[in-house]
């Protein structure tokens, strides 16, 4: 027995400096989880990749261009059958994110989808009609139409907006002062309100044109093609060959991009995001909308579920999958 106490205080008295090190030792430990701040990045990384803004207010932080007309829908190329289902779908896609769609039909259309077996060839021919009013950079040269005419995905759009005043007014010609009259005389003029949070000039999404590469979208379901066709018409975006860091059925189509984030339909995060863009005040500054967009997203199944690794320190209550 005593002998048995004596190795037992040596041993306490040998270990003592080992605990005390492995007490100020920072451990290197990997867990599956996601704190708060990391989720919020992610969020916010996925909403970066996907709102282009809108220029031609005049300030340079732009804004987001959605629809406050109801879209009308146009789909060619396709079987008259397989046209219809597509243009449905869109329409359905955007009453479920709170977008106004047209009721009565036939309409003016104001989206078409073309499925062309050659998206290039399509839209240099678009570009090269400069004589019609309303056509691809009518108003900046041969060389911008052109520019802007490059096929870079095989589901790409190209966007026409409209800005106007408060409200919907149109831009006007006049000013109550009258040194800045004669410019209104050459452009429109809009009076923005004295706001922190916004000037109340929205810039409004007016015409939109999808191309879709039908050869290399063959074999796809019809409905998801028309979801991510709805996705890049339901707001202005510049990001057509992006890997979102969510699952999007925009992904589909990229092919650097992990499968576990391809969607075959509109995922929780697209339509969270897309409730987030018909829910914001389209006269508030970029910033303030796209933070609108994350709450939005943040109170979704998808801003809950959101995966990543983050580093812990010891003595965490999160559950560790792998230490090291």
């Amino acid at each position: 027995m005593k002998f048995g106490y004596t190795v037992a205080v040596f041993l306490a008295i040998l270990l003592q400096p080992l605990a005390a090190s492995a007490q100020n030792r920072t451990e290197s430990v990997t867990v599956t989880g996601q704190t708060p701040k990391a989720r919020t990045e992610i969020l916010r990384d996925f909403i970066r990749s996907t709102v282009a803004p809108a220029y031609g207010t005049g300030y340079a932080t732009g804004k987001l261009a959605r629809w406050t007309l109801p879209i009308c829908p146009l789909v060619i190329g396709l079987k008259p059958e397989e046209n219809a289902a597509v243009a449905e779908r869109i329409r359905k896609d955007a009453q479920s994110v709170g977008a106004r769609v047209a009721t009565n039909q036939p309409c003016a259309p104001n989206v078409t989808v073309a499925f062309a077996p050659e998206p290039q060839t399509l839209m240099t021919q678009i570009a090269a009609s400069a004589d019609r009013k309303g056509n691809l950079g009518d108003n900046d040269g041969a060389y911008h139409r052109r520019k802007l005419s490059q096929v870079i995905a095989p589901i790409q759009a190209w966007y026409g907006t409209k800005t106007t005043q408060a409200h919907g007014a149109p831009g006007a010609r006049e000013s109550p002062y009258p040194d800045v009259t004669g410019f209104c005389s050459l452009a429109p003029c809009f009076f923005a309100q004295d706001s922190h949070l916004g000037d109340g000039i929205p810039t409004n999404l007016s015409n939109v044109l999808v191309v879709v590469d039908i050869r290399k979208v063959d074999g796809r379901q019809v409905g998801t093609i028309a979801d991510y066709v709805a996705m890049l018409t339901l707001l202005k975006t510049e990001a057509f060959a992006a890997c979102r860091p969510l699952p999007s059925v925009t992904n589909l189509l990229t092919p650097d991009c992990d499968e576990n984030l391809k969607t075959a339909a509109l995922s929780d995060a697209d339509l969270a995001f897309l409730r987030g863009v018909y829910k914001t005040d389209v006269g508030q500054y970029l910033n303030l909308q796209r933070g609108d967009i994350l709450r939005e997203m943040e109170k979704s199944q998808a801003g809950r579920d959101v995966k990543t690794q983050a580093p812990i320190q010891p003595g965490s209550t999160a559950p560790t999958q792998a230490a090291k």
